[in-house]
């Protein structure tokens, strides 16, 4: 039986994201923080007017005290990019002597800086110029020493839109260890007699770092009308965490 790759309908990874205005790649850097690591991030300018960006971190939830904010060394900071153009950031990832073994997780937020923009007049009247100004924060997660992968998930709910063959997945996931899980699931769909008639695979996301984390995941898949799925969860590591059937649907 042929099986299929479904992308989620939200960010697809390992391309270039676009944001608006301008275009960031690579959306995700995963490092070894057993050494230092140097980065570089492509900056796309996509209008054809100058533009400038400032950069910053930011510490994501859950990781306030394991982020890389006081680790991470930006250069440059601010960016001035062509119509067009393109700009090279470089990032430079160096270990502290005192982190402990487990996951770490920042933000590299980029942001636009307004260019005074003229006022122009209308015939006696003021025309004032808005232009909407885009953010864009991308992931950089490190794993320093012995990381533990521990997850486990509950409360599975299947559901699907038959209007917009969106088919959802709800749980609750919890992790024990010192690292978030990634988790993907196989999808069977099944006919009135139980027998698996097609195949679909796709990512569901990530646990926490620590604790609990609520998941949820639409995929586009159609014609499942009157059929059942059997939705099977598994970590990075190909190991099953919660399995369920769902009724007709």
């Amino acid at each position: 039986m042929k099986k299929k790759m479904i992308l989620a309908l939200f960010l697809i990874t390992n391309i270039v994201a676009m944001a608006f205005n301008f275009s960031v790649a690579p959306t995700r850097f995963e490092l070894n923080l057993d050494k230092i690591n140097t980065n570089e991030i492509v900056l796309i300018n996509n209008t054809s007017d100058p533009m400038r960006l400032e950069s910053f971190l930011e510490a994501p939830e859950g990781y306030e005290k394991y982020n890389l904010n006081d680790n991470i060394k930006l250069y440059p900071k601010m960016v001035a990019i062509k119509p067009g153009g393109k700009q090279l950031v470089r990032f430079r990832v160096k270990p502290s002597k005192n982190m402990v073994d487990g996951e770490y997780k920042s933000y590299i937020v980029f942001k636009e800086v307004p260019l005074k923009l003229k006022d122009k007049k209308t015939k006696g009247k003021l025309d004032v110029q808005i232009k909407m100004i885009t953010e864009v924060g991308i992931s950089v997660y490190g794993s320093y020493g012995n990381i533990i992968l521990d997850a486990t998930a509950n409360n599975m709910k299947i559901s699907y839109n038959r209007k917009t063959s969106g088919l959802k997945v709800n749980l609750d996931t919890f992790s024990k260890g010192n690292s978030s899980v990634k988790l993907s699931q196989k999808i069977e769909v099944l006919n009135s007699s139980g027998k698996v008639i097609d195949k679909f695979e796709s990512q569901l996301g990530r646990t926490a770092r620590n604790g609990m984390k609520k998941m949820d995941n639409t995929i586009k898949i159609p014609n499942l009308s009157g059929k059942k799925v059997r939705i099977t969860v598994e970590n990075q590591d190909g190991k099953k965490i919660i399995q369920k059937t769902s009724n007709t649907l």
